[in-house]
Parts: structure tokens; C-alpha cells; sequence
């Protein structure tokens, strides 16, 4: 038997869903961050959103792929948590721009610049 603790949660719960899809079992920063594109492109997502997904880390993984190339906007929104607490200036993530390159397997990326570079000699 659990009991809540301090803030009425149950100590016994884990913070992260488990998710049904064989997809979302692999918990690599690799794996995420393309379930963080796939989420973003059907729409805007908060911090929670994306952690109830099985993100362990959304923040981390935007800025990941903010160095890759993507446009992602952030704005403060108020949120309300699993356990249905409020929490003011929660992130609010909106995919503006992918990089074009982001769609070509890495294997594609380089035939592609051996086969520019042979052009151009």
C-alpha cells in the first residue's frame, strides 16, 4: 500500500506514463527528439504535454533540436500538472521551420555531398 506524500501524491505512482506503442519504448535523446518533431508538427505542445508522452526532458531535447536547425518558438503559459496543480510560465513549444536537410537519411546526405562535390570540380 502507497501513501501520498507532502503533496498529495502517491508515492507508489511512477512521474512518466508508460506508453502502449513499441515505438515509444526506446528511450534514447534520438528517439525522442523525432517523437518531439512528430508531436510538434500536429500541433503546439506545453512541457507537460510532452512529459505525459514519455519526453523525460522536454526542454533538453527542444534545444537539441534547435541546434539541429529547427525554429522553435517557446511562450509562457499557465498549465495545470497530473495532479491538477497550476504552475504559471510552463513552456508552450510551437515548431515554426524544420531544416530541409532533416528529411534525408544521413546515408542520402552524404551521397548527395560526394555527388555536389563531384559537380563541382
Amino acid at each position: 500500500m502507497t501513501t501520498p506524500n507532502e503533496k498529495g501524491r502517491n508515492s507508489g505512482k511512477s512521474a512518466t506514463q508508460k506508453t502502449s506503442k513499441a515505438d515509444d519504448k526506446d528511450m534514447s535523446a534520438a528517439a525522442q527528439r523525432q517523437r518531439v518533431v512528430s508531436y510538434l508538427r500536429a500541433g503546439s505542445q506545453t512541457t507537460y504535454s510532452l512529459r505525459k508522452r514519455g519526453i523525460s526532458h522536454p526542454a533538453m531535447r527542444v534545444k537539441e533540436l534547435i541546434a539541429r536547425g529547427y525554429v522553435i518558438d517557446s511562450s509562457p503559459v499557465t498549465a495545470i500538472d497530473s495532479d491538477g496543480y497550476a504552475h504559471n510560465r510552463v513552456a508552450l513549444y510551437t515548431l515554426i521551420a524544420e531544416p530541409e536537410i532533416a528529411h534525408v537519411k544521413p546515408k542520402d546526405r552524404m551521397q548527395r555531398a560526394a555527388h555536389t562535390e563531384a559537380c563541382n570540380v
